[in-house]
């Protein structure tokens, strides 16, 4: 018979695990290169924190992060050319407020013409050490 995982919210009192569990993390990612985040899970823009438990102990945990997600309407040229400078008004804010990352979904047919943009503003880049996997919570239906 499998194990039985049961899901919760965290409490304050799981945070000792909750470290743990970052180090066993560090301990298995030890030598990939890939960096195990570990951000305020009290503080924007950590929205939820998930622990799992099995036979009374916490085994794992998630949580779910707000994330910028940028979407830009035109077809002027111009605003295009002043993008970068716009662009970099908003990181700074949208680090003030406590957001880490952002992204924008660009089209494929799109992409290559994105390369002058991103000539111009150098912070935002494509993303190559990640793959893009997601979920359209408009499919779910009401």
């Amino acid at each position: 018979m499998r194990d039985t995982v049961h899901w919760r919210n965290a409490l304050a009192s799981d945070l000792p695990r909750i470290q743990e569990l970052w180090d066993e993390q560090e301990h298995r990612f030890a030598g990939t290169g890939v960096k195990v985040d570990r951000p305020d899970l009290s503080q924007p823009p950590t929205m939820c924190v998930r622990v799992a438990e099995k036979d009374g102990q916490v085994v794992g945990f998630y949580h779910v992060e707000a994330v910028a997600e940028l979407s830009i309407i035109t077809g002027d040229e111009n605003v295009m050319r002043a993008l970068p400078r716009e662009m970099a008004c908003l990181s700074h804010w949208l680090k003030s407020v406590g957001v880490r990352t952002g992204w924008g979904l660009v089209p494929k047919k799109f992409g290559a013409s994105m390369g002058r943009f991103l000539r111009k503003f150098p912070l935002i880049r494509k993303w190559t050490a990640f793959e893009i996997f997601g979920c359209d919570f408009s499919e779910l239906g009401d």
